[in-house]
């Protein structure tokens, strides 16, 4: 079947590139004006409605109007003189607090991190943004400022909201000078809105470098000016298709994504994308040699390698569709999202690629004439020989390099404070004055909720401040706040840390919580909610998940290989592999980050996310090597020699796969974040060790030691049904071209 698609592809390739162009340029348009619909920066959306963090913020939701989808911002005021606070300037704080609420955004003027005004078009939900409650601390600090807390209504990942957040901001700290006064703002969509535009030149220098890297590298693997820029807008435009069909399926099934992870999906999709059009692109040069006909020879190549590229995709998109399985929600999400971006690019890969390269034949290596030779003693060839002649000292020292580096993920800690490391800007600069007076977690309390049947009062609330209050790591407990009926409280706490940082999620999801339940009046339920317990949660939901995906994830990459494969050997020994390739990647970013640089730790999302793109991602390479083996003993060649044959054929593009999806994702270590930053490096570090240690060097070498027992029990019979050409025929001379 695959055959026949790219034979068809192939003798029409301006139609189906087409196609591609109208429904890619079409769907990455759409996907431009609604992914902020699909996205989210709350945390506790993700998670099941069984933790107590959860239950608390639903207490809030309905008992204390904590607004659903809104976001706490905290104001710091102060006199512009630097005088401590007068009565009169306390009034004018109050009036001036309490105008808030009535504030309401001017569309037309609204310029989110950036953006033109005219692309702004906000959806009925984007217009609710509005400020929900305001609230006036009493002077603190010796009377030297006041903090209001605010309710900011609307999802402080749009950028629309951003932008009119920023609207806010210009006209609220206006009315404050006008009385004398000055207001900076932090937490919440004041964070994100100035991390947004703080980092609108990162992201644009991470493109810039990311195509960059993809010209200037396939410049250097094809030189040809066609070559260096055709695979790059191929991919971008199979990029915007798949992200356009991921928004669709967010908006029909009513999911969100967390807000890195378009970002994420996209550097992903075009690092793949890039290494399956080099799989087609090295095998077309390869027929180009031995025809002059571009559409044969794209249908051949094709041919040979869409089941590559097929059970390659196969694989990363089964193994992330085990994440669906996942409890935490931005992994259930992560999962499905790139399962469909991974499809979508796999269409590409067996119908738009063959069709570029049949369009563009030897017009895409000009000027260069070099595609019209093989070297025959070229690295790659001496490297092959070098492995079929010392299989057991190089699988030896590729294992003992992994094995090294895997040792380093002994302790590894999870790290979920990612924004360390963030540009300096304005709500970090109110953040750090309000620090110096306060405790940390003044900006960002955690909120302990009793609720009772019967009404409750200050007086009974005493014995639970105070105990409260003896947790270590607790900095101030603010008064009780009744609600309406009564039969419900909210006591703040400020604790001593970041509400991000490992010390508070301890304190909040374990002596804080214990402390609540042991002093709240008899006949009452006390719940802890707030970002530390919250994430304290997420912890729980996330080891959780890492106990069922890995298991999962590798018996369904493990099922994949032995149908590839046909075999009850080789699917184990790559499995393995692959594996030791994860825990010197992990151990690689543990050494650098956690010992290194003196980190917390690993952003908490790595473990998961870098297990499955490293091992699915490695199996893809495998694959490759794998086929090229399987082909070359094929055709009857002694062990030795059908390896060293493979590694001339395959390890180039497997390098060149390798270098490329390398520099994509390393491109993602420029951001401020940890988490970005953290992700990039171990990505690209693991993609690296898998393309150049383990598919080029150590399964090679094992598949030497092993011998034809790697395809048990069907070497003669199953091999000959799996999904290869035939053997190429001999290349003629090089034909002269003028």
């Amino acid at each position: 079947m695959l055959n026949r698609i790219t034979s068809l592809v192939s003798r029409h390739p301006w139609r189906v590139i087409l196609i591609w162009l109208v429904v890619g340029l079409a769907s990455a348009m759409y996907a431009q004006s609604r992914q902020a619909d699909v996205t989210t920066n709350d945390t506790s959306s993700f998670l099941p409605t069984k933790y107590e963090s959860v239950k608390a913020t639903k207490v809030g939701e309905r008992e204390f109007g904590v607004a659903k989808g809104a976001t706490t911002v905290t104001a710091l005021v102060k006199r512009l003189d630097g005088s401590p606070i007068t009565a009169n300037d306390r009034r004018q704080i109050a009036a001036l607090t309490s105008a808030m609420t009535r504030w309401r955004p001017h569309w037309s003027a609204v310029h989110p991190g950036g953006a033109s005004k005219a692309g702004v078009s906000p959806s009925t939900e984007q217009r609710k943004a509005h400020v929900v409650s305001a609230v006036a601390s009493p002077a603190l600090d010796r009377g030297r400022f006041e903090l209001v807390s605010l309710q900011f209504k609307g999802n402080d990942a749009d950028p629309v909201i951003q932008g009119a957040f920023f609207q806010f901001r210009s006209a609220t700290q206006s009315q404050f000078r006008a009385h004398g006064l000055s207001a900076g703002f932090t937490s919440g969509v004041a964070t994100a809105a100035d991390f947004n535009k703080a980092n609108a030149a990162t992201a644009s220098l991470e493109q810039m470098l990311l195509f960059a890297a993809i010209v200037l590298l396939n410049l250097l693997f094809f030189r040809g000016i066609l070559a260096a820029i055709v695979p790059l807008l191929a991919v971008v435009l199979v990029a915007g298709a798949a992200s356009g069909l991921i928004v669709v399926a967010a908006e029909l099934f009513g999911f969100h994504f967390d807000v890195t992870t378009p970002q994420l999906i996209t550097t992903v999709l075009i690092g793949i994308g890039t290494d399956y059009y080099l799989f087609l692109a090295f095998r077309f040069r390869e027929r180009l040699r031995a025809t002059d006909d571009r559409k044969h020879a794209a249908a051949i190549a094709g041919g040979q390698v869409a089941a590559v590229i097929a059970s390659a995709a196969l694989a990363v998109a089964a193994a992330f569709a085990t994440l669906g399985l996942a409890q935490f929600g931005q992994f259930r999400t992560l999962g499905p999202a790139v399962a469909i971006a991974i499809l979508v690019m796999l269409a590409a890969g067996v119908t738009l690629f063959p069709a570029v390269l049949a369009a563009t034949g030897t017009r895409l290596y000009w000027p260069s004439k070099s595609w019209q030779r093989s070297r025959e003693n070229g690295p790659a060839t001496r490297i092959g020989r070098l492995v079929a002649r010392r299989p057991a000292l190089i699988a030896t020292s590729a294992v003992a390099l992994l094995a090294v580096l895997a040792a380093g993920a002994i302790g590894t800690k999870m790290n979920y404070d990612l924004g360390t490391g963030a540009p300096h800007t304005e709500s970090t600069r109110v953040a750090n004055q309000i620090d110096r007076s306060l405790p940390r977690g003044v900006t960002d309390p955690q909120h302990v909720y009793i609720t009772s049947r019967s009404r409750l009062n200050s007086k009974e609330l005493q014995p639970l401040r105070a105990r409260l209050a003896k947790v270590g790591g607790v900095g101030q407990v603010a008064p009780a706040v009744l609600s309406r009926d009564g039969r419900a409280a909210d006591v703040d706490v400020s604790l001593n840390y970041d509400s991000t940082t490992k010390r508070a999620m301890d304190v909040a999801g374990g002596p804080l919580r214990e402390a609540a339940r042991a002093g709240a009046p008899r006949g009452s339920t006390a719940l802890v909610g707030g970002t530390a317990s919250i994430y304290s949660d997420v912890a729980g939901s996330i080891n959780h998940d890492l106990k069922l995906i890995f298991p999962l994830a590798a018996a369904l990459i493990l099922v994949i290989l032995v149908a590839l494969l046909r075999s009850a050997v080789a699917p184990f020994y790559l499995l393995v592999a692959v594996a030791l390739e994860f825990a010197a990647t992990l151990g690689a970013a543990t050494l650098l980050f956690q010992r290194g640089l003196g980190q917390p730790g690993v952003a908490f999302t790595m473990p998961l996310v870098l297990f499955l793109f490293v091992v699915a991602l490695g199996t893809d390479y495998n694959i490759l090597m794998s086929s090229r083996l399987r082909e070359e003993e094929r055709r009857g060649a002694p062990i030795r020699e059908a390896v060293a044959a493979a590694f001339s054929h395959a390890a180039p593009a497997i390098a060149a796969a390798g270098l490329i999806l390398a520099s994509s994702f390393g491109t993602l270590a420029i951001y401020h974040d940890q988490g970005t930053k953290q992700m990039g490096f171990a990505m690209a570090v693991g993609v690296l060790m898998a393309s150049f240690v383990v598919s080029s060097l150590l399964v090679p070498a094992i598949a030497t030691l092993v011998g034809r027992r790697a395809w048990w029990p069907g070497l003669r019979g199953s091999i000959q049904r799996l999904p290869v050409a035939p053997p190429e025929t001999p290349e003629p001379a090089p034909v002269p071209h003028g």
